[in-house]
């Protein structure tokens, strides 16, 4: 049942949407091109729905996440939390645990109280501390929900139109074809993909913007379920 829902899925994903491209950053070879559809069959070596969880030792002081990790909202306070190089210190963000350096993966997550978020994927190198831009010059692979705006976060930002936000989102990364795109989970459209060239391992990115918004990463048993 569950190899069954993975390529179901995978079938509406890549068969069910009409793909677009977009510009990224020439210093990471983010050169825009066309994405190549997969077929069905290939989803058979798929690895399965990725088990995400969110690492402790990268969240910014004032992110709270779940006992089971699963689950990264604003707190009220600043925690005290032991030193990491890998940490946010200003930015409000933090990664997933596992990282990926080869094939294919594909998780979801689901937004609550309507807040404004950034999600996509970062570099196991990349800046954690300060302020600075993100976008794949400085590697990362972003979608951007901001105040009554949308964006991929290219250099120039590439605006997307506001009824493309997601309540779920689903992350794909295909690593050997440079591949990461971003979908609608519940209605199964394309929202963007970004293309590139990627030299190191890859985790998932997640920050929340204005102290109201929720995100919750859904698990493999969840999606079992349907």
């Amino acid at each position: 049942m569950h190899v069954f829902y993975i390529y179901f899925r995978a079938w509406f994903l890549i068969y069910g949407l009409q793909l677009s491209n977009a510009p990224g950053n020439m210093e990471l070879d983010c050169e825009c091109r066309s994405v190549k559809c997969i077929s069905p069959n290939a989803f058979t070596t798929f690895s399965q729905i990725a088990d995400v969880t969110l690492d402790p030792m990268t969240n910014q002081a004032w992110l709270q996440l779940s006992d089971d990790h699963k689950k990264v909202q604003e707190d009220q306070t600043e925690a005290n939390l032991p030193f990491s190089p890998q940490r946010f210190d200003s930015l409000p963000c933090v990664l997933g645990w596992e990282g990926y350096m080869s094939g294919r993966h594909y998780w979801e997550v689901e937004f609550a109280n309507n807040g404004y978020w950034k999600v996509g994927v970062t570099t196991a190198s990349s800046k954690r501390h300060g302020r600075f831009p993100m976008n794949p010059s400085t590697g990362y692979w972003v979608l951007w929900r901001s105040t009554r705006q949308f964006f991929a976060c290219t250099n120039p930002e590439t605006t997307l139109p506001l009824l493309l936000v997601p309540q779920k989102m689903g992350i794909y990364i295909d690593y050997e074809e440079g591949q990461i795109s971003f979908y609608n989970a519940e209605n199964k459209s394309h929202i963007y993909t970004f293309t590139g060239h990627f030299r190191e391992k890859l985790y998932p990115f997640f920050a929340l913007l204005d102290g109201r918004g929720v995100i919750t990463i859904w698990s493999p048993k969840e999606h079992s379920r349907f």
